[in-house]
C-alpha cells in the first residue's frame, strides 16, 4: 500500500520541481578554440562526484558540479551590492593555443594582462589560464625550446599561483595523447570552482550574519533578509546539498515565528505590519513547480500577505525534502505548518473572510498529499512507506474536517439547502483561490477539486465521503484505531442526515466496540444513545429494545435518562411477536461477581448439584426473572497417547476441577502484562574492562508483534449452546445491585461437567445470554464402585487355619440379595466360610446380604495354606480371586509365613557322629511338637539312632524359642562310601492355647490320655524339611600335650621353655593315595599366655605312616591352668611343576594353597584341655 492511495503517474513530475541552474563559468581568449572544446568540457565536469573540503572544519561533502559557460564581459561580473549568487559567474578561464613565444609577446600577453586587470578591478581572484597544445609527431625528435609559452605566462602572471596556469593537449586533434592532460585539467577546474565557492559562501555568510544581527534596527526588513539568505540556499541546492539548503529555510522559518510570537507580548516591527493586511487571496501551497516566482516577486516588493510568505517558505522546504526523498517528513511538517499559520493569523489579527482559512488549509493538505503520493513510487522500503502513511493519515483527516466546515458554511451538508448569501460566499471563496495549472494531464489539481466540491451538493458529498474513507483507512493502516472510529462517528452523523441509517449503524457499532474494549465509558454511552436514535428511525424493534436495555444499565448516564430508556425497553418489548425470547447480550445489564458449585452430601450419582451465583444487576429498577439457567457440558477424559510396546505406561491425564471463581478470575488475561524472561549481559573489552551492559530476552522470537486487525472487527452474536442438561431455578425478582440465587439439578449420569453460559429470561420476552464463562467451573459426578479389602487380626501362618475378614464398601451402588460373590484361591490354599460345616475347598460362592449405598459388609472366612518342605523363614504368596457382580474380577494377595524354621549341626566324638536339628518358632502362636522323625533315602548302610526322650515334659515352642532334637549317625562297618546322605526331617505340631493347657492339667477323667491323643492326632499338622549330610567321616585326629623341658621337674613354670608334642593320626586307610596327602598344621596360641619359639606351622605327610609327631618349643607367659594352644589342621596342595617352569620355582611356591577341612573330618582330641603352670622359680642370691 502506498502512503496515500492512487495510481502511479511516472517520474516526469520530479524533473520539474527545482530550478535547472548550474554554476556559471566565463571564457576569454580564443573563443573559436573554446567552442570546439565546450561540449566535452561540460560532460567531463559533471561526470563524477567531487569531494568538497570546506574551511572552518566543516564536514566534508560529496557534490556533483555542473557548468554553464558564458563569454567574458564586464556586464556579467558582480557588483558590490549584487548578491544574486546563482546569476553570477563563479570562475573565469582564459583559453589560448599559442605555442610560439614571440607571438605570445606580441599579442597574447597584452590580452591576458587586460583580462586580469578587469578581474582585479572587480576583486575577482578565481581565474585560470589554459594553453591548448596540438601534438605534432614530426616535432617530437627536435630539441625542446629553452622557454615555453607556459613558462612565460607563469612568470608573467602566476608567479605565486602556478597551479592556475596549465597546458592541455587538444583532444579533438589527438584524443589518445590528450587523455591524461585532459583529466588533469577537469580535476583542476573542479577543485578551483569549489575553492571559489568556499570563499564566496564564507564571505556571503558573514554578510547574512551581519544582516541578522541588525534585525532590531527600524529600517531592517524581513523580506529583504529572506531573499538574501535564500540566495545561500539556492547555491547549496544548486550544488546538491539539499539538507544544508533546508537548514537555511528552517532558520528563516524559526526567525519569522519568533518575531510573530514576540509581537504578541511586545512592540510590533514596522515591516511586520505589512503582513497584517486583510486577506484577498487564499490559494494553497504549490509544490508542482520549482520556485513560485510570483510569490517571490511579491516578497521582493514587500506586498506579500502572511499566507503568501508561509506558502512560499513551506513550498521551498518541501522542495528540499522531496529532493532528499523524504516525503514522510513533508507530510509530518504539513500539519504543524497549517496549525502554526492559523495561530499566527490570530496573533497578528489578520482580517480574513469566513471560510478562507478552511479553503487554504484544505488546499495545502491536498497538495502535500498529492506530492507524497507521487514521491512514494521512488521508495522501496516498506518501513518508510508505513512512516509516510503515519503522517498522511492526519492530513486526510484535516482535509475532511476543513471540507466539512466549508459544507456547513455554504449549505452543502445533507438536510440543508444553500441560501443566496451562501451562494455569494461560494463565489467569493472560489474567486480567492485563484487558478492553477495541472502538471499532469487529465488529473485535477486540489484547487479544481475544491471548486468542484463547492459548486454542487453531489460533488461535495462525493469528495467528503472519499476523504473520510481515505482518512479512516490510513488511520487503520497505521494502527490509530481511535482516530478512525472518531471519523466513523462523524460519518455516521453524515449518513444519518442523508437518511442512510443502516450505514450510520455500521460506523457507530464499530466505534462502540472500540470504546467498550478500551474502557472509554462516556464515549461508549454517547455512541449507544446515537445508535438508539438510528434504530428508532429504522423502526427496528428488536435492536432498539436491545440498545435500550444497554443504555438503561449505564451508570455513567443520569438516572432520568436511564429510567426513560428502561421504560422504552419494556414498551417495545411487548411489541416483539417472536415466540422465542429475544437474545440480548448478558454483559450489558448483569455482572457475575462469583460462582460456586455446592453439592448435597457427596458428588455421586443421583445427587443434587447446586450452583450459587452472586450477581449484580445494572438496571435502575427491579425486574422479574422468569427463568434463570446455566448450561452444563459433559466433557470426556483426554486419551493418553499411544506408546510403543514394552514402554512404560504414561499416567492417566487429569482433568482439573474448579468449584469456585470470582470476578477477578473472570477478567481476561492481558498478554502485554506478562513478565519478560530477561537476563543481563556484560561485554568486556580485551583489557578486561567493562565495555557495555545490556539486557537480553531469552526468547528469540519478537516480543512486540503487529496488532491484528481482527480484534477490531464486529463480534459475532453469542450462539446459544445446549441447555438440555442445564441447572435452573424458577421465577424470582432481580433487584438493582447485588443478587444471589441458586440453580439446581439432579444428576443421574456420572462424568465430568463444565459450566457454560448463563441465561436470564426477563418477562418471558428478553433472554440475556452470556458468552462461555471463563474460567469454567468444573465438577465431577462419580459413580463410586464398591471396594473390597482384606482385614487380618495378625500375620497369616501357613500350615494353620487362619481367620480373615472381607470388608466390602458398597460405594454408590445398592447391593441386593440376588448378588453373589465367587471366590477362587490359588494352588495350595483352601477356604471356608466361618462357622460353616462344609469342608474347605478352592472355590466358594456366597450370597451377599442387602446393603444400601455407602454402607459396609463384613464377611468372615477361614483359610488354610499348605506348608511345603521348608527350613527358612521366607513367606509365601497366595492369591484370592474374587468375581464381583458389579465389575471385573479382583485379586487380593495373601502372604503366609512359616510357623517354624530349622537348621542342622553335625557333632564328632572321635569316629562317632551325632546330628542335632534345632527347630525355632516364628510365631506368637504356641505350638506343641510331637513325634520327631529323621529318615534317609540314601542307598548306603546308615542308621539314625534317636536320642530324644519319648515321654516327659511337653515340647512347646513359641516365637524365638528353640527346641533341639538329637540322633546318632551309625554307619555300617563295611560302608566305605563318602557320598552325601539325604535326610528327611519330620515333626508334628499342634496349636495350643492357655485354656486348653489348663484343661489338660486339671483333667483326671482320662488317665490313659486316649481322648487327648485322639484330639492331638486330629489337630496336628506336619512340618518337614530336608537336610544333606556331607563330610561325616573322621579322617584325622589331632592330639597335643605340653611338658617341661630339661631337668626342671615334671611341672611347667612360667617363663621356662616347654615342649609342645603334636600328634596327627590318620583314621582311615588310604592305600596308594595319588597324590599323597600332605597336611599343614598351624599353632594358634593366645599371645598373652603362650609364646611359640621358632616356627608355628609346618607340613607333615602321612604317605607311609598313619601317625606323625612334631615337637615345638613353647613358653608359658603366666602361671595357672592355661588352655593348650589351638592346633589347626589343613590340607596342603602344592603348586604343579613342569619343565618349563623349573626356572620359576620361587613363583610356583608362592602359588601353593591351603584347603580347610570340614568340621566333621578332623577331631581334636586335646580340645579344651588345660595344663597347670607354676609360677617362675625365684632367682638365686649371689
Amino acid at each position: 500500500m502506498n502512503c496515500n492511495g492512487g495510481s502511479s503517474l511516472g517520474g516526469e513530475y520530479r524533473s520539474n520541481i527545482f530550478m535547472d541552474i548550474k554554476p556559471i563559468i566565463t571564457y576569454a581568449g580564443d573563443e573559436k578554440l573554446f567552442s570546439t572544446l565546450e561540449n566535452s568540457l561540460l560532460q567531463a565536469i559533471s561526470a563524477d562526484m567531487v569531494e568538497w573540503r570546506r574551511s572552518f572544519s566543516r564536514p566534508i561533502k560529496q557534490v556533483k558540479l555542473g557548468a554553464t559557460f558564458l563569454p567574458f564581459s564586464k556586464d556579467v561580473l558582480p557588483t558590490e551590492k549584487d548578491w544574486h549568487l546563482i546569476k553570477q559567474p563563479i570562475f573565469h578561464i582564459y583559453w589560448t593555443e599559442c605555442s610560439d613565444v614571440d607571438t605570445y609577446k606580441a599579442s597574447i600577453r597584452e590580452d591576458i594582462d587586460n583580462w586580469l586587470k578587469i578581474l582585479t578591478q572587480y576583486h575577482i581572484q578565481d581565474w585560470m589560464i589554459v594553453i591548448v597544445e596540438t601534438y605534432d609527431i614530426k616535432k617530437t625528435n627536435k630539441l625542446l625550446p629553452r622557454t615555453t609559452v607556459l613558462d612565460k605566462i607563469r612568470s608573467d602572471f602566476a608567479a605565486k599561483n602556478g597551479d592556475r596556469c596549465c597546458s592541455v593537449i587538444n583532444p579533438i586533434k589527438s584524443e589518445m595523447r590528450s587523455a591524461e592532460s585532459w583529466r588533469s585539467l577537469v580535476s583542476r577546474i573542479r577543485y578551483l570552482m569549489l575553492v571559489a565557492y568556499d570563499k564566496r559562501l564564507s564571505h556571503f555568510e558573514d554578510i547574512i550574519r551581519e544582516q541578522r544581527e541588525n534585525r532590531n534596527h527600524p529600517n531592517w526588513n524581513f523580506c529583504h533578509y529572506f531573499l538574501l539568505q535564500e540566495e545561500l540556499a539556492f547555491v547549496l541546492q544548486m550544488l546538491g546539498l539539499y539538507d544544508e539548503a533546508l537548514v537555511q529555510y528552517d532558520e528563516l522559518d524559526a526567525l519569522f515565528t519568533q518575531f510573530v510570537l514576540n509581537s504578541n507580548v511586545g512592540d510590533t516591527p514596522i515591516w511586520l505590519n505589512l503582513f497584517q493586511t486583510p486577506l484577498n487571496n487564499w490559494g494553497g501551497v504549490n509544490l508542482s513547480n520549482g520556485t513560485n516566482h510570483h510569490l517571490r516577486n511579491l516578497l521582493a516588493e514587500c506586498k506579500a500577505s502572511l499566507l503568501d510568505l508561509r506558502s512560499y517558505l513551506f513550498s521551498r522546504q518541501c522542495a528540499m525534502l522531496l529532493s532528499l526523498n523524504k516525503p514522510w517528513e513533508v507530510a509530518q511538517r504539513c500539519l504543524s505548518f497549517v496549525h502554526n499559520t492559523l495561530s499566527e493569523l490570530r496573533i497578528l489579527e489578520v482580517q480574513r473572510p469566513e471560510g478562507s482559512i478552511e479553503c487554504w488549509s484544505f488546499l495545502c493538505a491536498l497538495e502535500v498529499l498529492q506530492a507524497c503520493q507521487l514521491s512514494s513510487y521512488n521508495i522501496d522500503n516498506n518501513q518508510q512507506l508505513d512512516l509516510c502513511s503515519l503522517h498522511t493519515a492526519s492530513l486526510w483527516a484535516l482535509a475532511r474536517d476543513k471540507l466539512g466546515n466549508l459544507g456547513k458554511l455554504c449549505g452543502l451538508m445533507p438536510g440543508s439547502e444553500p441560501s443566496s448569501e451562501q451562494l455569494h460566499t461560494v463565489v467569493y471563496l472560489i474567486a480567492g483561490m485563484g487558478d492553477s495549472e495541472s502538471q499532469i494531464e487529465g488529473k485535477l489539481t486540489p484547487t479544481d477539486k475544491l471548486k468542484e466540491a463547492l459548486s454542487s451538493k453531489e460533488a461535495f458529498k462525493k469528495q467528503y465521503l472519499e476523504h473520510a474513507e481515505l482518512a479512516m483507512g490510513t488511520y487503520k493502516h497505521v494502527g490509530r484505531i481511535r482516530s478512525a472510529r472518531l471519523i466513523g462517528k462523524e460519518l455516521a452523523q453524515f449518513y444519518s442526515e442523508l437518511g442512510e441509517n443502516q450505514k450510520a449503524v455500521a460506523f457507530l457499532s464499530d466505534a462502540l466496540k472500540t470504546y467498550t474494549d478500551e474502557g472509554w465509558r462516556h464515549l461508549a454511552a454517547q455512541t449507544q444513545l446515537e445508535l438508539a436514535q438510528c434504530y428508532k428511525r429504522m423502526d427496528d424493534v428488536e435492536k432498539y429494545t436491545k440498545v435500550c436495555a444497554a443504555i438503561a444499565s449505564l451508570d455513567v448516564l443520569h438516572v432520568t435518562v436511564r429510567n426513560t430508556y428502561f421504560e422504552e425497553m419494556f414498551g417495545y418489548m411487548k411489541m416483539i411477536s417472536s415466540p422465542q425470547p429475544l437474545l440480548v447480550e448478558f454483559g450489558c445489564a448483569f455482572v457475575v461477581l462469583s460462582m460456586e458449585v455446592k453439592v448435597m452430601d457427596k458428588v455421586v450419582q443421583d445427587c443434587v448439584v447446586n450452583i450459587e451465583i452472586y450477581m449484580q444487576s445494572l438496571f435502575p429498577r427491579e425486574v422479574k426473572c422468569t427463568k434463570a439457567s446455566i448450561s452444563v457440558e459433559e466433557i470426556q477424559k483426554p486419551l493418553s497417547s499411544n506408546k510403543k510396546k514394552g514402554s512404560r505406561l504414561p499416567p492417566e491425564p487429569l482433568i482439573p476441577l474448579l468449584s469456585k471463581c470470582t470476578l477477578e478470575d473472570m477478567k481476561p488475561f492481558d498478554p502485554s502484562l506478562l513478565q519478560l524472561q530477561v537476563y543481563s549481559y556484560l561485554d568486556y573489552k580485551e583489557d578486561k574492562s567493562l565495555g557495555s551492559a545490556s539486557v537480553l530476552h531469552r526468547n528469540t522470537k519478537p516480543i512486540v508483534r503487529r496488532s491484528d486487525s481482527t480484534k477490531h472487527r464486529k463480534p459475532s452474536v453469542n450462539a446459544k449452546g445446549d441447555f438440555s442438561k442445564a441447572l435452573s431455578c424458577d421465577e424470582f425478582i432481580m433487584k438493582p445491585g447485588m443478587n444471589t440465587f441458586t440453580l439446581t439439578r439432579c444428576v443421574d449420569q456420572p462424568g465430568f461437567y463444565k459450566v457454560g453460559q448463563i441465561s436470564l429470561i426477563i418477562e418471558e420476552k428478553l433472554e440475556f445470554l452470556s458468552p462461555i464463562l471463563n474460567p469454567r467451573l468444573c465438577y465431577e459426578v462419580a459413580k463410586t464402585q464398591p471396594t473390597i479389602s482384606m482385614k487380618c487380626g495378625r500375620d497369616l501362618l501357613a500350615g494353620l487355619v487362619q481367620d480373615i475378614e472381607l470388608v466390602i464398601m458398597s460405594g454408590s451402588i445398592k447391593i441386593t440379595k440376588e448378588m453373589k460373590l465367587k471366590l477362587r484361591t490359588s494352588r495350595g490354599l483352601i477356604i471356608q466360610i466361618d462357622d460353616s460345616q462344609e469342608t474347605m475347598s478352592k472355590e466358594l460362592e456366597i450370597s451377599l446380604p442387602l446393603c444400601e449405598p455407602f454402607q459396609t459388609i463384613r464377611l468372615k472366612f477361614k483359610v488354610l495354606a499348605e506348608l511345603p518342605p521348608k527350613k527358612d523363614s521366607l513367606s509365601m504368596e497366595h492369591k484370592l480371586n474374587i468375581q464381583c457382580p458389579w465389575g471385573s474380577e479382583e485379586s487380593i494377595p495373601l502372604h503366609f509365613g512359616p510357623p517354624l524354621m530349622s537348621n542342622m549341626k553335625l557333632h564328632t566324638a572321635k569316629q562317632r557322629k551325632f546330628l542335632q536339628i534345632i527347630v525355632t518358632g516364628l510365631t506368637n502362636q504356641h505350638l506343641q511338637l510331637i513325634e520327631p522323625e529323621l529318615t534317609t533315602v540314601t542307598s548306603i548302610d546308615v542308621n539314625f539312632k534317636s536320642l530324644n526322650p519319648i515321654a516327659g515334659q511337653r515340647l512347646v515352642i513359641g516365637n524365638g524359642i528353640n527346641v533341639s532334637f538329637m540322633w546318632e549317625l551309625e554307619i555300617g562297618k563295611d560302608e566305605k562310601s563318602l557320598i552325601p546322605i539325604k535326610t528327611d526331617f519330620r515333626v508334628k505340631y499342634i496349636p495350643i492355647n492357655d485354656t486348653e493347657d489348663q484343661n489338660d492339667l486339671n483333667s483326671n477323667d482320662d488317665p490313659l490320655q486316649i481322648h487327648n491323643l485322639q484330639r492331638m492326632e486330629k489337630a496336628s499338622s506336619l512340618y518337614r524339611c530336608n537336610f544333606d549330610i556331607t563330610d561325616y567321616v573322621t579322617l584325622f585326629t589331632v592330639s597335643s600335650k605340653v611338658e617341661a623341658a630339661g631337668n626342671g621337674g615334671e611341672f611347667c613354670r612360667a617363663g621356662s621353655m616347654c615342649h609342645l608334642y603334636l600328634t596327627v593320626t590318620r583314621m582311615l586307610p588310604s592305600p596308594n593315595p595319588s597324590p599323597s596327602p600332605q597336611l599343614m598344621y598351624e599353632v594358634l596360641a593366645d599371645q598373652t599366655m603362650w609364646a611359640v619359639c621358632g616356627r608355628t606351622a609346618g607340613i607333615v605327610s602321612l604317605e607311609v605312616l598313619e601317625k606323625q609327631s612334631v615337637t615345638l618349643d613353647v613358653m608359658p607367659l603366666t602361671s595357672g591352668y592355661l588352655p593348650l594352644p589351638v592346633v589347626r589342621l589343613s590340607r596342603y596342595i602344592p603348586a604343579p611343576e613342569s619343565k618349563s617352569d623349573m626356572i620359576r620355582k620361587s613363583e610356583i611356591a608362592s602359588s601353593s594353597r591351603l584347603e580347610p577341612f570340614s568340621p566333621g573330618q578332623v577331631y581334636n582330641a586335646s580340645k579344651a584341655q588345660q595344663v597347670h603352670v607354676l609360677p617362675a622359680a625365684p632367682s638365686e642370691a649371689n
